[in-house]
């Protein structure tokens, strides 16, 4: 998106309690090849399937992002690394747009990008979002960790003025 930029967000999925899960699971996992690793041989612990998927997931949780970006053309939402699917809403097909609270794991079954009942959902954690309510009836949610800045731009305003 190649305009005016009014606010951006980047947010990490990365929260104190799944560090505490991640932390548990890597004490546990260790603690399984700890008699090993006391003798400097750490072949069993790297053969394991478990240290590596636990291993990939502090990798993702700790570079993974929510980007969202509020422009002049729109909002644009992806998530970084993987930026070469980005979400575009531009602001002749929004209808209108609230700032409140939801519940990630009832409405959507979690965080990340997630289709719902209600549409579709990008967050990353917490439970506070942007609805942006579409034309065609759909409803798309961004979830932010600063809600007070989104309803600072008053972002219904520049809906008026991109109405057709």
């Amino acid at each position: 998106m190649k305009n005016k930029v009014f606010y951006t967000e980047s947010q990490s999925f990365l929260s104190w309690w799944l560090c505490c899960i991640l932390i548990v699971v890597s004490i546990g996992h260790i603690s399984l090849y700890w008699s090993a690793i006391q003798q400097w041989d750490f072949g069993p612990l790297l053969g394991s399937p478990g240290f590596w998927i636990n291993t990939t997931m502090w990798i993702l949780m700790g570079v993974l992002r929510l980007n969202t970006t509020i422009g002049e053309e729109g909002v644009e939402i992806y998530f970084f690394p993987f930026s070469f699917y980005k979400k575009r809403l531009i602001w002749e097909d929004i209808k209108s747009i609230t700032i409140g609270e939801y519940n990630p794991i009832r409405e959507y079954g979690g965080w990340g990008a997630r289709w719902g009942l209600k549409g579709w959902a990008f967050s990353a954690r917490g439970s506070r979002g942007a609805k942006f309510h579409m034309n065609d009836g759909s409803m798309v949610l961004v979830g932010t960790q600063k809600p007070e800045e989104i309803e600072q731009l008053n972002l219904n305003e520049l809906l008026e003025k991109h109405e057709i």
